[in-house]
């Protein structure tokens, strides 16, 4: 990070909105890029970019120019995580209802949940999808990627799943980058079938 960008982070750290504009203008492509093929329930896209400009501002204020991630790298993980966290949350609200003991239900609370509820055809391709997926990984991923994408799954962070796996952090990057390219073929694979 060059002097004046640890300047513009300082002033928009301390709360100055015209450094934060300049940091944000900088960044906002990483925060499309990060949005980009995820979905919020009953969300809308520019709820997800919301998140990750909050990503982005808890980056900012949580950044350690003494620690040795560059700004970059720790922002866009801030904003990752911001986004994936709403992902999770909003998600995790489709299931409230069979949280709820009955005394604690209403009629709108059981309209809602019907509406977002799955049927049967959709459960059903749901599961199909995943074995194809399982057999997908079973095939073409190496032992450490299946570790890796396990432990996403599980919600774990680079330097968690590093820490457990006894691997460098590069090495966990480098293996959720080659995760992402086999996924990606493989949705290709599976859209053209």
């Amino acid at each position: 990070m060059d002097a004046s960008e640890l300047k513009i982070l300082m002033k928009a750290k301390a709360g100055d909105n015209e450094s934060f504009e300049i940091l944000l203008k900088k960044y906002e492509k990483y925060i499309y890029m990060n949005t980009k093929g995820y979905f919020l329930a009953n969300g809308e896209k520019e709820d997800l970019v919301q998140e990750g400009i909050i990503g982005l501002l808890k980056g900012i204020k949580s950044y350690d120019s003494e620690r040795e991630a560059s700004f970059k790298t720790f922002v866009i993980m801030c904003m990752r995580r911001q986004i994936i966290t709403a992902i999770k949350s909003s998600n995790s609200k489709k299931n409230k209802f069979i949280n709820l003991s009955g005394n604690e239900t209403d009629e709108s609370l059981r309209e809602e949940y019907a509406e977002s509820s799955p049927n049967a055809e959709e459960i059903y391709l749901y599961k199909e999808l995943m074995e194809e997926f399982t057999q997908y990984t079973k095939e073409h991923f190496s032992d450490l990627e299946k570790e890796v994408l396990e432990k996403l799954f599980q919600g774990y962070t680079y330097a968690e799943i590093a820490k457990q796996l006894d691997k460098p952090m590069k090495v966990i990057d480098n293996t959720y980058q080659r995760i992402k390219i086999k996924v990606k073929n493989w949705l290709k694979e599976f859209r053209n079938i």
